[in-house]
């Protein structure tokens, strides 16, 4: 078993994994999480989401987030153990408003999470883009874990 705890395991996380849990504060001070879609670009994560709304009303009172994210997991059933990758980020969100940014968001996400369909992004980011909101956090800091069984199970 080989374990390891460093960023770049937590940048890998965070690049592979389908979705992320974000972590908040509300306005009385209550914790609150939800999963969603995100994508690493350099030192940001991007996500969309509604223009208001519960967790819009976290970010704006309480910008400093934690976001966790699952890269690969593999219970090994054998050895009663699970292999895994994961990430935790500590950083602060910011509503995007460039519209540039907004867009390059968007493809970002598409680029991630639709990479068989992605002739129709332009047209699916016009149609969209009126109603949704692109969000980002700066990454102040990622701590990566990783347990590692190969040649095990």
């Amino acid at each position: 078993m080989k374990r390891d705890a460093n960023p770049e395991k937590g940048l890998e996380a965070l690049d592979q994994c389908e979705y992320m849990v974000l972590a908040m504060t509300d306005g009385e001070g209550k914790p609150y999480c939800i999963p969603l879609n995100g994508v690493r670009a350099g030192e940001k994560i991007y996500f969309h989401c509604a223009k208001a709304g519960e967790k819009v009303d976290c970010l704006r009172t309480h910008p400093q987030v934690c976001l966790t994210a699952v890269g690969h997991q593999r219970v090994i059933q054998a050895i009663y153990e699970t292999e895994y990758q994961c990430a935790v980020v500590r950083g602060t969100a910011g509503e995007v408003t460039d519209e540039t940014e907004m867009r390059e968001a968007l493809w970002a996400l598409c680029r991630k999470y639709s990479p068989d369909c992605l002739e129709r992004v332009e047209q699916v980011i016009d149609d969209s883009f009126a109603r949704v909101a692109i969000w980002k956090i700066c990454i102040e800091s990622v701590s990566g874990r990783c347990r590692d069984y190969s040649g095990q199970g």
